[in-house]
């Protein structure tokens, strides 16, 4: 059950190379989940990584989580939800 309440929650990687970046989690397994970015991690070539190594917001978009659950989201919706979270994110940071 948990499993689904994580998929198309925004993750931001906190090791690794890409220590910094957003991510969509598509699919957990285990201490792993998979993330997606639109870009260079594509659906089709989802970065897998620890649960420990990523810190998972609350924050996700319903739509994305129904076309993620029923296979049908393509990396351009990907990008765009990414896109928005960070714009609305960095907004509140900007008082």
């Amino acid at each position: 059950m948990l499993d689904n309440i994580l998929i198309g929650r925004y993750a931001l990687s906190k090791a690794g190379h890409d220590s910094g970046k957003w991510y969509v989690i598509i699919e957990t397994e285990r201490e792993y989940v998979y993330l997606v970015d639109g870009k260079i991690r594509t659906i089709d070539r989802p970065k897998k990584k620890k649960m420990k190594h990523v810190n998972i917001t609350k924050q996700f978009d319903p739509e994305l989580v129904e076309k993620i659950m029923n296979k049908t989201v393509r990396n351009e919706e990907i990008k765009r939800a990414l896109k928005l979270f960070q714009d609305r994110d960095s907004s509140k940071e900007v008082v």
